[in-house]
């Protein structure tokens, strides 16, 4: 038989009550059921606690807050619960393929020097239909230094557990606070992304002020990584206040959908199958 290590899954929501229940469904349909999500409420007001509540099944433990902190600060609340062996990542408004635990733990189980495993994701928007694909490449072992790029999607990670040491999560950090953490995490151990697409990811409904929102926290992010990095901090920083001149310049002419459409490819017809088979399973 298979060894099946306990997987915690990092789950942090905030007004999340139109979406969660996608996000929690496709977990209970993983073909790997050995897992634990571990969910923080971070101050939702709009019927998120009603649902959550509401869970019977074990394997969920909820954590509420009193009021909103923010990404970081939930993530680490979670991060400070996590049981077993594996860590996992999934926000209240994405779903996961039903086989991505399973997959990932393959590769895991099967090379104890992997330290993270990614994989590919196709983004959804409001009307639920496919906008684009990322992070669909096949990366064979990798060894990654804190500062260098790591190109993954940081959603679809699954990492070690006896490997975070006294690594935290940084609560000023409203976005970027992932890779910040990845990056720290990784520093000096190897990784590999499979081609599979196993996590299908929402946009929401991303606005001007949102985009410039996240490209100033990746700046933040550069600043905190220059205490670490000197070189690849100031990098990080010339780079997104570059990125924050074209958003503020570009997005009035161009329009949102243009820069979204450029972060990924356009998902193939297969994609598109598989997306709505496995949305399907889930309502």
């Amino acid at each position: 038989m298979m060894e099946t290590p306990l997987v915690s899954i990092i789950m942090p929501v905030y007004n999340g009550a139109s979406t969660i229940r996608l996000a929690l469904q496709s977990l209970l349909v993983q073909t790997y059921s050995n897992w634990l999500c571990i969910i923080v409420n971070d101050g939702s007001t709009d019927g998120t606690k009603e649902i959550l509540d509401s869970l019977t099944d074990s394997r969920f433990k909820v954590y509420h807050l009193p009021k909103n902190m923010g990404r970081g600060y939930a993530r680490q609340v979670a991060l400070d619960h996590v049981e077993g062996e594996f860590i996992a990542y999934l926000d209240a408004d994405d779903f996961y393929h039903r086989e991505k635990i399973q997959r990932q733990m393959d590769v895991m189980i099967s090379d104890f020097t992997i330290d993270l495993v990614a994989c590919g994701l196709l983004t959804f928007g409001m009307d639920g239909k496919p906008i684009n694909v990322r992070g669909k490449r096949y990366r064979d072992v990798k060894i990654y230094r804190d500062g260098d790029n790591l190109p993954i999607t940081m959603p679809t990670a699954l990492i070690r557990r006896d490997r975070i040491h006294d690594i935290s999560y940084n609560p000023i950090l409203n976005a970027g606070e992932d890779l910040d953490y990845f990056s720290q995490y990784l520093d000096g151990g190897h990784y590999v992304n499979l081609d599979s697409i196993l996590f299908y990811y929402f946009t929401g409904p991303t606005t001007y002020k949102k985009i410039l929102s996240y490209t100033y926290n990746d700046c933040l992010r550069g600043i905190f990584l220059s205490k670490r990095n000197l070189v690849s901090g100031m990098k990080t920083i010339a780079f997104d206040l570059f990125k924050l001149v074209v958003y503020a310049v570009g997005i009035p002419i161009m329009g949102v959908d243009y820069f979204i459409g450029c972060r990924g490819k356009a998902p193939s017809q297969q994609d598109i199958i598989e997306y709505y088979e496995q949305r399907k399973i889930l309502i």
